[in-house]
């Protein structure tokens, strides 16, 4: 044991050396330097802290802002969902063209954070200064319109961070570990507002009074995007392309190419399948305020929940290597489904029930950093059957069609809502009565969602080993040409 302890400093030390020399350049065999890791994981804070903005402006009931202080019905906001997804699908196409041929200096991701990242900011705020005593109709017509733009800027914003990651380096091993690492560090960011807006709440009214948003917003804007330049500034990516590749792909070309990968489908029928899986993550904010009735406590809880992910996230390169990307998605989803049938039974009990929402929570933090890894592996895997790199169409494709499904599902939840007696008034949350089946729901479709998201992965196939094959002829391709 004293050995041991005597070995700390010399290992600190080594830790320190190998910072320290490859802080500009990478390791033997890699490709992502310390300073540029350090660059993506900490911008990303300010990305994360943006984004995470963004779902305090959800047009679901869910949201605070949107249904308790607006007062927008259940079914108003999920139409004008489905109005979102019909312009998310028309603006697909030009954002997959505008991506896959993108030839800038700065890469093909690296533009949009710089471009898109303060117009996102202001229509954040801006969708807290709608002036709510105007007609009803008029007013979610406005709300409708400023979401629209907003959508179309955090969109390109988030793909643009997010496809980063997996074009930094072609090695899927340290691909894998980027995602895990930086996923930790620059989920700091929602983090940090989800504890804070709801404990600053107390000082501005709570979180279903317009001055909260009105004063914090923006003040987390700012913070945000001062940090996301350090990610622009300090990142580069690379691709494993011949040095004369341009990149030039016809929309029909492109979404002909997609449509004929497997895995393609697999992944994104598995997102389709998996869009109820997260109905009890909203459950949170109500149970605090209108069974625990405590805004503060909303802050401390989303604080004690957000850590809920992070073993899985950092355990996530590990469990891979020694399961496999598929298994470990296929078990963490059972295991999900598991614990959220034991809140079906614990919803008196605040300890249990919020003990159960942790395990569920803590059961989805890896499925982000495996399911980014798979799809970068797409990516490659459709290069090594086509010779084209397709980040956009891959991304864009997928995203129309989860918003497709999205559209239909999106209205079973409302539906039950206002069946139980969710209308406009937001304040009979109070009565258990209205409450519970209402829960109860959100927790049953969450449970059907864990077990049927899985059978498209059970067909998965493209295993670690066939990954580093095609990196390794992609690289002999790119030498030859």
């Amino acid at each position: 044991m004293q050995k041991k302890l005597k070995d700390i400093p010399d290992l600190i030390m080594g830790v320190q050396k190998e910072i320290k020399t490859h802080w500009k350049t990478p390791p033997e065999g890699k490709y992502i330097s310390y300073s540029e890791f350090s660059a993506y994981s900490v911008g990303g804070i300010g990305v994360n802290t943006i984004n995470s903005l963004f779902g305090y402006v959800a047009l679901n009931a869910n949201c605070l802002l949107m249904g308790s202080a607006y007062g927008i019905k259940p079914t108003h906001l999920a139409w004008l969902n489905i109005i979102m997804g019909i312009i998310n699908l028309l603006k697909t196409p030009f954002i997959s063209m505008l991506i896959d041929n993108t030839n800038s200096k700065w890469g093909k991701f690296r533009p949009y954070l710089l471009y898109t990242g303060i117009p996102t900011a202001v229509l954040l705020c801006g969708m807290a200064f709608m002036p709510n005593e105007i007609n009803y109709w008029a007013k979610v017509a406005m709300i409708g319109v400023t979401y629209s733009v907003l959508m179309i800027f955090q969109a390109l914003y988030a793909l643009a961070f997010t496809s980063l990651a997996q074009v930094l380096t072609p090695n899927g091993e340290e691909r894998t570990s980027l995602l895990s690492v930086s996923m930790f560090i620059y989920s700091l960011g929602p983090s940090i507002v989800n504890m804070l807006l709801p404990i600053l709440a107390g000082l501005t009214g709570g979180m279903t009074d317009f001055k909260t948003y009105r004063i914090y917003f923006p003040i987390f804007s700012i913070v945000g995007i001062i940090l996301s330049f350090i990610t622009f500034k300090g990142t580069k990516e690379k691709i494993v392309v011949p040095k004369n590749y341009v990149a030039k792909v016809k929309f029909s070309e492109g979404i002909k190419q997609v449509s004929k990968n497997k895995y393609f489908w697999l992944i994104n029928i598995h997102s389709v399948l998996s869009g109820l899986k997260y109905g009890i993550g909203s459950i949170l904010g109500w149970y605090c305020i209108y069974q625990l009735k405590s805004d503060a406590m909303l802050g401390i809880m989303n604080t004690v929940i957000g850590t809920a992910s992070v073993p899985l996230m950092l355990l996530a390169p590990l469990l891979a290597k020694k399961l496999g990307k598929r298994n470990v998605l296929i078990w963490t989803n059972l295991l999900r489904a598991v614990f959220s049938v034991i809140m079906l039974f614990t919803m008196n009990s605040s300890f249990m029930f919020i003990a159960c929402l942790y395990l569920a929570t803590l059961m989805l933090g890896g499925d982000s950093v495996i399911t980014s890894s798979m799809t970068a592996e797409i990516f490659d895997y459709q290069q090594w059957k086509t010779g084209t790199r397709l980040e956009g169409f891959i991304t864009q494709f997928g995203g129309m069609i989860t918003t497709f499904a999205g559209m239909f599902t999106g209205l079973i939840i409302p539906y039950f809502y206002e069946h139980y007696g969710l209308q406009e008034d937001y304040n009979v949350l109070y009565d258990s009565a209205v409450r519970t089946p209402i829960f109860n729901i959100l927790i049953i479709t969450t449970i059907i969602s864990c077990i049927i998201c899985i059978i498209p992965i059970i067909f998965y196939d493209l295993k670690e080993k066939d990954h580093q094959k095609i990196i390794e002829e992609l690289k002999e391709r790119a030498n030859e040409e």
